[in-house]
């Protein structure tokens, strides 16, 4: 069965683990009493918040007047993506202050911002990976074309 998945669908994760990682930073910056850590927090609250507004301008740029769609014919890429979003330390269902509310030192929240940054990393790095293997699938495609003629 061919399944396609939306270009808006990927922007609107990413756009979510912004807003989850700054949900996250801001709430963790006003717990943690170190003054270094809740400056580098904050700082990072911003961060997130400007990568949160890049995603969100990029899907209006790209996908205003229609929506673009890959073609995923197993639909692998399409459960390999939602399967790394939804494993995401702040899956798009995560419950912010409960998980801030089971750390109790600086030392917890720094380690849970790095498995937060290692997530992300993983979620684009497969997004990566899908588009690149769609692209080699066109030159395969038409590579075959060519040797049909």
């Amino acid at each position: 069965m061919t399944e396609s998945y939306s270009l808006s669908e990927v922007f609107r994760i990413a756009e979510s683990i912004e807003r989850s990682g700054h949900d996250f930073y801001t709430r963790a910056a006003n717990q943690v009493e170190a003054p270094a850590v809740r400056q580098v927090l904050l700082d990072l609250a911003v961060k997130e918040d400007k990568h949160l507004r890049t995603f969100a301008d990029m899907r209006q740029q790209f996908c205003a007047r229609s929506d673009v769609h890959w073609v995923d014919p197993d639909g692998q890429a399409q459960a390999y993506l939602d399967g790394i979003a939804t494993s995401h330390v702040f899956h798009l269902d995560a419950d912010i202050p409960e998980l801030l509310a089971a750390l109790h030192s600086p030392e917890s929240v720094l380690r849970l911002a790095i498995n937060f940054e290692r997530d992300t990393v993983a979620y684009f790095t497969a997004l990566k990976n899908a588009v690149i293997q769609e692209e080699l699938d066109h030159i395969r495609e038409l590579r075959d074309a060519l040797n049909n003629l």
